[in-house]
């Protein structure tokens, strides 16, 4: 599909379609979230280290901008500034993550096989998820309540450590669940009202960013093994 058209209306130039707003704002979050962690990484990481309550006020502030996505995302241009905010953070909470996987021997290497592992498997289903005939709006309820089952999976972990074991089953299951959404939400655009751009953009966003982190906590599991 062209991510451009000529503007039929007699005015000079080019009109950039929906699918090429997502497109834009996808690759301006995932330049953002780049940029979020170069940023920490030089300056601000020992911070988390020394203060760990501050990654929790950074998680609070992503949860709220996230989930209030739904009433900011068409407000121009309150929409813009929130979303590379939202990007931004996201870039600050993985750095930690990203300084721990620096200083140990194979975290470069781990690292490196998970983007490139992450740009396959999102671009295969993203693929997959724009060219099937099939309706894929049945996979909502198992998508929503898997992630719900997740996230409170998630929160008994901090007070109830589990093993490795575990760990591989979790981190694959997550694989699993985002690459479905990635081919969800790429069907999804075709249906989305023309001022949605920025709430299309997000899912997408939030779609690659967590099949990375469980590709990466999935490798680094295999790598304790």
């Amino acid at each position: 599909m062209s991510n451009i058209t000529f503007d039929t209306a007699g005015h000079s130039g080019l009109r950039t379609t929906f699918f090429g707003k997502v497109m834009i704002f996808f690759a301006l979050a995932v330049f953002s979230s780049a940029i979020g962690t170069y940023v920490t990484y030089h300056y601000f990481v020992g911070y988390f280290f020394t203060m760990p309550w501050l990654i929790y006020l950074v998680f609070a502030a992503e949860l709220i901008l996230v989930f209030t996505a739904h009433w900011w995302s068409t407000s121009h241009p309150l929409n813009r500034l929130l979303f590379v905010l939202f990007t931004f953070l996201t870039g600050v909470t993985f750095t930690p993550l990203l300084a721990v996987l620096a200083a140990s021997p194979a975290g470069v290497g781990i690292l490196a096989k998970a983007l490139l592992s992450t740009g396959f498997m999102f671009s295969a289903t993203a693929l997959i998820g724009w060219t099937t005939k099939y309706d894929l709006s049945g996979l909502r309820g198992f998508l929503v309540m898997s992630l719900i089952g997740m996230i409170i999976v998630g929160i008994l972990g901090i007070f109830i450590p589990w093993g490795n074991t575990f760990e591989l089953l979790f981190s694959g299951f997550g694989v699993i669940l985002f690459s479905g959404y990635t081919m969800y939400d790429f069907q999804r655009i075709k249906s989305y009202p023309e001022d949605r751009y920025i709430d299309a953009a997000l899912k997408l966003y939030l779609d690659i960013f967590n099949l990375f982190l469980y590709i990466l906590r999935l490798l680094m599991a295999l790598n304790r093994r």
